[in-house]
């Protein structure tokens, strides 16, 4: 057979594996669910081999949906591990076969010190599925391969009953995207999720802020020494009249022959893009504001900062559209 009529056959087989898998889900299935939710706080995933393998991708797909667990090696475990366990833990234990030694024996002190115990396995009259409280059956099929040995149709079979047991937890919790983005805070729904102003902002020292009775050099200084492109000019009780930027700068010298002459107030006024109209605050946020609602508001507006203000129209921070790229939004 040519390689490509390998692969084909591979994801074939694998791929009718799934059906069975499909029609074979039970009340059994539900029940070991229900037991998750109800008896237990922790869960503990082991397996040995690649069934070892799946077993760690399970048990990290529960953490990551609201069902606390560990991967525990069933060899580790005879020697020290089972030490965390208590009542209150789960086990969930892969093994195609149902017979694997290490595993059984593992099984069989673990139900000494823990609490209830689900099987993964492909057959029915196994060692594992005689220790286990719930068996959750897989289809009894063989590897797909030329040789038919390498693990591959079963790790495919226990990966998918251990995202569906996953999945059904995640559901049955109650599990929402917000709950999602707070195991995951680096990840891009996160950020999205939780993100705020204040989490990116520009502030304190860095925040380039000049009163408006300063002169027109010491707003270039501020703005050249904070190296933000901008200028936040206040009035005396500290509140925002408006940002002077780096096109402002281009106006002013269009429309005055002499800006030294100007306080930055007045910078501000001469330098607004239709000169005669009302003077037009900066646009502001609050430090709350989503960082991915912040991005919306330049995008609309075709502007490139924020300014995040208090609750006094005091400005407190800058949020700039390169801080917002520069952190995957």
């Amino acid at each position: 057979m040519k390689p490509l009529d390998i692969a084909r056959q591979v994801v074939r087989e694998e791929s009718e594996a799934l059906h069975r898998l499909h029609e074979r889900l039970d009340e059994r299935f539900a029940g070991a669910v229900e037991t998750l939710l109800r008896s237990v706080d922790r869960v503990i995933v082991s397996g040995l081999g690649k069934s070892g393998n799946i077993a760690q991708k399970i048990a990290a797909s529960l953490t990551s949906t609201g069902t606390p667990a560990n991967f525990m090696h069933p060899v580790e475990a005879l020697h020290g591990d089972l030490g965390v366990v208590t009542r209150r833990h789960a086990l969930i234990a892969l093994s195609r076969s149902g017979n694997t030694d290490e595993l059984v024996r593992f099984v069989a002190h673990f139900r000494r010190l823990g609490g209830p115990v689900i099987a993964l396995t492909q057959v029915r009259d196994s060692r594992l599925a005689e220790l286990c409280d719930h068996l959750i059956e897989l289809p009894d099929l063989p590897e797909s391969g030329p040789l038919n040995l390498a693990p591959t149709t079963s790790c495919v079979l226990q990966l998918a009953a251990g995202d569906a047991l996953a999945m059904a937890l995640l559901h049955a919790r109650g599990f929402q995207h917000e709950d999602f983005a707070l195991y995951h805070p680096e990840g891009t729904l996160g950020k999205r999720l939780l993100l705020r102003a204040a989490d990116l902002m520009h502030s304190g020292d860095e925040l380039p802020v000049v009163p408006e009775t300063v002169s027109f050099s010491d707003l270039l200084l501020e703005m050249n020494a904070k190296r933000l492109g901008l200028a936040l000019v206040v009035d005396a009780g500290g509140d925002l009249i408006g940002t002077f930027t780096d096109g402002d700068l281009r106006r002013i010298f269009e429309r005055v022959t002499d800006p030294q002459t100007l306080t930055a107030a007045q910078a501000y006024e001469k330098s607004r893009r239709a000169p005669d109209a009302p003077r037009v605050p900066g646009s502001t946020i609050t430090p709350s504001t989503l960082a991915v609602d912040c991005m919306k508001l330049m995008r609309d507006g075709q502007i490139t900062a924020l300014v995040v203000a208090d609750e006094r129209n005091r400005p407190v921070g800058l949020l700039r559209l390169f801080d917002l790229v520069n952190a995957g939004l």
